[in-house]
């Protein structure tokens, strides 16, 4: 049965619950990446080693988008993202007893099957719910919500490091997964809507979604922005050691300052957009996060500067990068209405899949020093501009 409107009715309960969902797979990353270097002397491992773990977790976070948004678009939206959080907080406990980097790696790899159910479900809720005008706007509106957590989660778990261990960050999401669970389970009604037999009879075209220049343009901005946040978060703690002898609880505040950036940047949306139009939005949040790359590489191309004098730009760039993330999401939906599942689980595996690759082969040709990080992170810069430019130039506001 359709109950789209009793979910409509369901207010603040529903975007919250569907905002902590959706924030499992940067919970899993911002919580863990301040005990990194604990992990690494725990397990006896190499630094490489550790980082791999983040790579294995996206991807199994971009392989599993289409298991979720066909068995949700079958299905329903309800049973399957029960489904999948139940699953991500299983594999979070198997993280957290894991006695060896295999086993943490394949448990990794697990959780972030797991995280892409809520992303990928929660925006096809809300797709299901406004429509494709209201889309974009309800989608910026649970990133309002979601930005706390990524603020909060590093901070928390550079303490929880610090005081219980790395063990402990894994025990921490598994708690949350469990109340997302009970949340889901209470306050989620059935959105899938009701299908006409000629559209049940119609089968999702991926190919249909794929070479639509909208989703393409929004799709591939927000892979290149986002790769340039994991490439943030997967170096910084062991550059920062190597240079500022900085402790967990000291690097879960920085990139806690990082995600507050982003943070920024998503509220400014909600100024921005309503006035300059949406495709401008993106436009100026691209320039702005561009810029801000760009600072941060010509302060580094000579000797390293003081971790205060690099955060200015730091912060600018995840401005930009706030604006385009919370907007491109749901104008890559706008097109489709039934298979917005479809589409949803193909805008992760391009975002997770795409941005994992890049920061995974920068690792890997380089010996991932300051400078190639920054020269990496304007280049990812320019490439998320010239998704958006040269895709779609004619998009519309």
């Amino acid at each position: 049965m359709n109950t789209i409107a009793n979910s409509r009715n369901n207010g603040f309960l529903l975007i919250f619950v569907l905002a902590v969902t959706s924030t499992l797979a940067p919970l899993s990353v911002d919580f863990f990446a301040p005990s990194m270097p604990g992990a690494t002397l725990d397990l006896a491992t190499s630094a490489t080693a550790i980082q791999s773990t983040l790579y294995i977790f996206f991807i199994g976070y971009a392989m599993s988008p289409f298991l979720w948004g066909g068995l949700a678009d079958k299905f329903g939206r309800r049973k399957v993202m029960l489904a999948g959080v139940l699953f991500y907080c299983l594999a979070s406990s198997g993280c957290f007893i894991a006695p060896g980097i295999f086993e943490l790696s394949v448990c990794r790899f697990l959780q972030g099957v797991g995280a892409a159910s809520g992303v990928v479900i929660a925006r096809a809720i809300l797709r299901d719910i406004h429509g494709p005008t209201g889309a974009t706007k309800a989608i910026s509106g649970m990133f309002l919500i979601m930005v706390w957590i990524p603020i909060l989660a590093p901070v928390l778990g550079g303490y929880i490091a610090t005081d219980f261990g790395w063990r402990s960050s894994f025990f921490v999401m598994a708690l949350i997964a469990g109340l997302s669970f009970l949340g889901c389970y209470f306050w989620l009604a059935e959105t899938l809507p009701d299908k006409t037999p000629i559209l049940s009879a119609r089968k999702n075209n991926w190919s249909e979604v794929l070479v639509n220049p909208v989703f393409i343009g929004n799709a591939l901005a927000n892979m290149f922005c986002i790769g340039t946040m994991l490439l943030f978060i997967s170096n910084y703690s062991y550059l920062s050691e190597q240079h500022f002898q900085l402790s967990a609880a000291h690097n879960g505040y920085v990139l806690a300052t990082f995600n507050t950036g982003i943070s920024v940047g998503v509220y400014l949306v909600r100024f921005f957009a309503p006035r300059l139009g949406v495709a401008k939005t993106i436009s100026l949040g691209l320039w702005i996060a561009l810029a801000g790359w760009a600072s941060l590489w010509g302060l580094c191309f000579g000797a390293v500067p003081a971790p205060t004098i690099m955060l200015a730009p730091i912060l600018f760039a995840c401005l930009g990068t706030g604006m385009v993330i919370s907007l491109t999401v749901g104008e890559a939906l706008v097109p489709f209405a039934y298979v917005a599942g479809a589409a949803s689980a193909l805008f992760v595996f391009v975002q997770s899949a795409g941005s994992s690759l890049i920061s995974f082969i920068v690792s890997l040709v380089s010996d991932n020093s300051l400078g190639v990080i920054t020269t990496a992170l304007v280049l990812c810069s320019l490439l998320a501009m010239a998704s958006m430019k040269l895709i779609q130039p004619k998009a519309k506001s």
